[in-house]
């Protein structure tokens, strides 16, 4: 049940539960829509971001079935999205378990290529980038974004109400730690052009005990970081060690006091505090830049302009043809310059990029260090 609270009389009015069906909604037109426009309805009840990447997407092989919304989630995961409505259905489950064993077989590179094709049908002209937007969702550099990896994918099943034998075999699967949830959509009758919808998770909570037909619950590990990741965070840890050593005989006073970094990104300070000179390794590159990245929007864009208005002279007294990014859609902007001297794990490749990234870093600081001085006496 749900009510108002009349604020004048200081009484409860009941409002009408009616169905979608009703109110002549669809699944497809609809409630999808709804979740592909604001995926905010989901963080409340979900208690974390996810990013759509698709919708309708039928990228299986060898079957034309689609499934609803494909999303990702903070660790890299994806995330399936069905969709049904007012009744859930017997067999929902059985088939969102066959859309991840069709997604498990997706990879880094294909979900790219899922999302910008994604982008660029929602947003025509507008010439986002997939890559863009996935560093901007995880805060990393594209190539430290793990994707899909392994078993991970996750389900999320929405409907008005949910049927025993598919909440028992939710709950069994989860016992199974498949990381599979239950969110209900209701609607009310507010007035006659308004509908409330109340937006709620049944499994995983306490109460799901009701909805269980004959089950005991186990507990759910938590998700490890994989080997991988650790792997290549020790790899980065030891190449900031080597790098640093070399910025101290250098006399490199940016780093004289910097500890070294397990991430992909070594940054000091420029007397600013929204703007930061960056080491920055990848894969198969590494780049000096300038990182922008104020507290408001507004303020690293102002900054950016700023300098890019000098941008003639900077890259002249550089000697160097930089890459200025204002990043509109990002709060960050960077101006940086990148090279593919370098391979990750091939340390004998480190010397030449240490000795590029700090002659580079140098030069940066040179010239980047009186604009700096003179932007900061106008914010």
């Amino acid at each position: 049940m749900m009510y108002i609270l009349d604020k004048i009389s200081k009484k409860l009015e009941e409002i009408s539960k009616t169905t979608f069906s009703e109110q002549s909604l669809k699944e497809r037109y609809d409630l999808q829509e709804w979740i592909d426009d604001n995926p905010k309805v989901l963080w409340g009840a979900l208690g974390e971001e996810i990013l759509i990447i698709q919708k309708e997407f039928s990228g299986f092989d060898k079957t034309k079935e689609r499934l609803d919304l494909l999303a990702i989630d903070k660790n890299g995961n994806l995330v399936l999205i069905e969709n049904k409505l007012d009744d859930s259905g017997r067999d929902v489950t059985w088939q969102a378990l066959k859309y991840a064993s069709y997604c498990s077989k997706i990879n880094k590179e294909e979900i790219v290529q899922i999302y910008q094709d994604y982008l660029d049908k929602k947003y025509p002209n507008q010439n986002k980038n997939a890559s863009t937007e996935l560093c901007e969702f995880f805060e990393r550099e594209f190539g430290d974004i793990s994707l899909n990896l392994g078993f991970n994918q996750r389900i999320i099943l929405i409907a008005k109400e949910f049927r025993p034998e598919v909440t028992s075999a939710v709950l069994w699967l989860r016992t199974k730690n498949i990381d599979i949830q239950c969110i209900k959509f209701v609607p009310y009758i507010l007035d006659d052009s308004k509908i409330i919808i109340d937006v709620d998770k049944i499994i995983p909570i306490p109460e799901t005990e009701d909805y269980m037909i004959s089950l005991s619950q186990k507990g759910i590990e938590e998700t490890t970081i994989s080997s991988n990741m650790n792997k290549k965070k020790e790899i980065y840890s030891e190449y900031w060690d080597k790098l640093l050593d070399s910025c101290k005989k250098e006399k490199l006073g940016l780093y004289q006091n910097r500890t070294t970094s397990k991430e992909s990104r070594m940054s000091a300070g420029s007397g600013i505090s929204s703007v930061q000179y960056s080491f920055v390794i990848r894969n198969l590159s590494v780049s000096v830049e300038l990182y922008i990245n104020g507290k408001e929007r507004q303020d690293s864009k102002k900054i950016f302009d700023l300098l890019i208005q000098d941008k003639v002279d900077i890259e002249k007294e550089l000697g160097l043809k930089l890459s200025w990014e204002r990043l509109d859609d990002n709060k960050g902007s960077r101006i940086f310059i990148t090279n593919e001297i370098f391979e990750l794990y091939n340390k004998d490749s480190w010397d030449k990029a240490i000795e590029w990234q700090i002659g580079i870093m140098k030069k940066f600081e040179e010239v980047f260090k009186k604009r700096i001085s003179v932007i900061s006496n106008k914010l």
